[in-house]
């Protein structure tokens, strides 16, 4: 026979179970996957005829706090765009491309009001390194908010003609 504290036990861990379970399931299926984030959006509406996605291109998830640094290899004989893109009020993208060697700075779109897209070919392979973070200005006020979500990073490419 089972006294009364082993079945308050077993309810009360049954209880627990199923709270922990409401708590976690929402979270789980509410997280944002942007691993496919340069494929839509923004990124899809700079998608160039001719042009294919380079292998370097991915989403991943970001903060107001975060900056995502990539060092790609690109190949010569190719003409290449290179396209940010975020949730609507994340905008702008701030990115930075710098030599890997001297660790120069290359390219700065602070310098060309935010641009979130960039044409450059390639005689030879280089071999280049970005930064990029968001601000999150992108609303009426201007001020920039601690914010979260996917940013696209769309590498596409073609042979020279």
């Amino acid at each position: 026979m089972h006294s009364i504290s082993d079945t308050l036990t077993r309810s009360s861990i049954r209880f627990m179970s199923i709270l922990f379970m409401l708590m976690v399931f929402p979270a789980m299926l509410m997280s944002q996957d942007c691993g496919e984030n340069y494929k839509t959006g923004d990124c899809q509406m700079d998608r160039q005829r001719g042009y294919k996605v380079y292998s370097q291109s991915k989403g991943v998830s970001i903060t107001t706090e975060d900056t995502v640094e990539m060092n790609v290899v690109f190949y010569g004989q190719k003409d290449y765009i290179f396209t940010f893109c975020t949730d609507k009020d994340l905008y702008p993208v701030h990115f930075q491309i710098l030599d890997p060697e001297s660790g120069s700075l290359i390219y700065d779109n602070r310098d060309d009001r935010y641009i979130e897209s960039l044409g450059i070919g390639f005689d030879v392979t280089k071999n280049l390194i970005f930064k990029i973070n968001i601000l999150a200005t992108a609303n009426s006020t201007g001020e920039q908010k601690e914010s979260s979500g996917c940013l696209g990073i769309l590498f596409q490419y073609k042979n020279y003609d």
